[in-house]
C-alpha cells in the first residue's frame, strides 16, 4: 500500500471530501495530491528542506511557500521558488532556519500565515466534533476543532512539531494531524533501519562495545527507536537499554513501536549536549547519527563523562565529505554535480572525518575508526527521494532529464542502486574499570 493509499483511506474513514493540507515534508503529500487532486484545497508548506517543485506547480495560487530568510531552508526555497511562480510566497525577514529549526515554537505568527492564506482558498469541507483519535492502516490521527479540514503531517527534525500552535489552528479550521511510520523523518529512519549494510554497519558498533551481560547502555538520539529495536534484537535483550531524544514525537512513536519488544528498555527525554544522567551511569553508549545536528564537542563531552572508566562509546555519523555514488550511465559533469551529499550540519556538528580528532580529544581511546558504506537497492521513498531530490537540485533542466532517463534504464534492468558513506568511531573511556 502506498502513502496516498493510507492518506486517501485516513480521509474516506474521516469523511473528509476534500481538505487543506500543511507539511514540511513535501513528500508526504506529493504522491496523494498527484493521484488524488480533487481532495486537495489549498496547501502550505512550511519551510521544506527538500521539495519536487513540478510536484506543486499545477497548484498554481492555491500554493502557499513560507520560508526564512536564511539558512539551509532558505537555500531550498531559493531553488524552488522560479518554478512556483504562480503561488504565494511568505519570507519571514530577519529568520534563520534550518531542517532542524523547532519553526512553530520560535515562530507562533504561523498559525496566522496559514490561516491567512488557507481560509482564502476555497473548496476545503467543514467539520466538527469533539477531539478524536484514532489510527487508519497504519496512519495515526488526531482531529481537534471546527472549521475547514486542515490536515498536518509531521515537521521533519522540529522537536515539538506543530504543538505549539495548534490550539491556534483548531480556532479556526477542523485539524488533522498526522503521524506514524510512514511519514516524515519516521519513514526515513524506519527505511534505512531495514537495509541491510545499516543493519551491518550498527552490528559491528554494537560488537565493538564489548558487552557483558548485564552492562547498562545509553542510545543517544534514538530518533523512531529503530536502532535500539535492532541493539535489543542483536544483544539478545540481556543489556538494559536506555533510548534518549530530544523529540517528544520521536521519543512517543519509538515507544509505541517498541511495545511488542520483551526486552529492559526505558525512554528518556533529553538532550544530547546535556544528558539528565549522573557521572559514570552506564558502562557503554553509542550515537547514530545524531552528532551531525548539534554541538558534536558537548555530545562528546557528555558521553564521556555518562560513561564509567573503562566503557566504551560508539559513534557514528553521515560523511558528507564522502562521496555518494549512483550506479547510472550518466556523464561525468553530472556524476561530479550529485557525488556529494548535502552538507546539512547545524553549527558545531560533525559530519566530516573530523569526527576522528573529536573524539580522541574528548578523552577516548580509540578502539576502532573507519568508514562504511551503505548501499540502497530502492528505487522510490523516503531513503532514495532525500538525496535524490538534492541531487537533482545540483543540475539545469537537460541534466536532469539526463539523470532521470539514465534511472528508468537502470531500474528496468536491474542495476540501481546508490550509496551513502559514513564515519565510524568506537574509543574506551580513559581510566580503569
Amino acid at each position: 500500500m502506498t502513502l496516498a493509499d493510507r492518506i486517501l483511506t485516513v480521509f474516506d474513514a474521516l469523511g473528509i471530501g476534500r481538505a487543506h493540507i500543511a507539511t514540511q515534508s513535501p513528500s508526504d503529500i506529493s504522491g496523494f495530491l498527484a493521484a488524488h487532486p480533487d481532495r486537495v484545497a489549498g496547501v502550505a508548506l512550511s519551510a521544506p528542506s527538500r521539495i519536487d517543485p513540478s510536484a506543486f506547480e499545477p497548484l498554481g495560487a492555491r500554493l502557499l511557500y513560507i520560508a526564512p530568510e536564511t539558512g539551509m531552508l532558505a537555500r531550498t526555497a531559493a531553488r524552488a521558488l522560479p518554478q512556483l511562480a504562480d503561488a504565494r510566497q511568505v519570507q519571514i525577514a530577519g529568520y534563520h532556519a534550518e531542517s532542524w529549526t523547532d519553526m512553530a515554537t520560535e515562530r507562533p505568527d504561523l498559525a496566522d500565515m496559514l490561516a491567512d492564506h488557507l481560509l482564502s482558498v476555497d473548496g476545503a469541507a467543514t467539520a466538527s466534533g469533539e477531539p478524536e483519535d484514532g489510527e487508519v492502516d497504519g496512519i495515526r490521527y488526531r482531529a481537534m476543532g471546527s472549521g475547514p479540514v486542515l490536515v498536518l503531517t509531521p515537521m521533519l527534525l522540529s522537536p515539538n512539531q506543530w504543538e505549539p500552535i495548534l490550539p491556534a489552528l483548531a480556532n479556526r479550521f477542523r485539524v488533522v494531524a498526522l503521524a506514524g511510520p510512514h511519514l516524515g523523518m519516521l519513514s526515513l529512519l524506519e527505511e534505512r533501519a531495514a537495509l541491510a549494510d545499516w543493519r551491518h554497519m550498527c552490528a559491528g558498533l554494537f560488537d565493538a562495545l564489548r558487552l557483558e551481560p548485564g552492562d547498562q547502555v545509553l542510545d543517544v538520539g534514538c530518533g523512531s527507536g529503530a536502532v535500539a529495536r535492532q541493539f535489543l534484537e542483536h544483544t539478545d535483550g540481556q543489556n538494559p537499554l536506555t533510548a534518549l531524544d530530544l523529540s517528544p514525537y520521536l521519543l512517543g512513536e519509538a515507544k509505541l513501536s517498541a511495545a511488542s519488544i520483551d526486552a529492559a528498555v526505558a525512554f528518556k527525554l533529553g538532550s544530547a549536549e546535556d544528558l539528565p544522567f549522573a557521572d559514570d551511569s552506564f558502562d557503554a553508549a553509542y550515537t547514530i547519527t545524531v552528532l551531525e545536528e548539534c554541538s558534536a564537542e558537548k555530545g562528546l563531552a557528555e558521553l564521556v563523562r555518562v560513561v564509567r572508566p573503562g566503557g566504551r562509546v560508539g559513534v557514528i555519523v553521515r560523511g558528507v565529505d564522502l562521496h555518494q555514488w549512483w550506479n547510472l550511465p550518466v556523464s561525468d559533469a553530472v556524476r561530479a554535480k550529485i557525488s556529494l551529499p548535502a552538507a546539512s550540519v547545524a553549527p558545531g556538528g560533525v559530519a566530516t572525518a573530523a569526527l576522528y580528532g573529536l573524539a580522541i580529544a574528548a578523552g577516548l581511546t580509540p578502539d576502532r575508526m573507519h568508514t562504511f558504506t551503505v548501499a540502497s537497492e530502492l528505487s522510490e521513498g523516503p531513503i532514495v527521494e532525500y538525496p535524490e531530490t538534492h541531487a537533482l537540485s545540483q543540475l539545469n533542466a537537460a541534466e536532469q532529464a539526463e539523470y532521470r532517463q539514465a534511472k528508468s534504464a537502470a531500474v528496468a534492468e536491474g542495476s540501481w542502486f546508490m550509496t551513502r558513506g559514513h564515519h565510524c568511531f568506537v574509543g574506551q573511556v580513559p581510566g580503569e574499570a
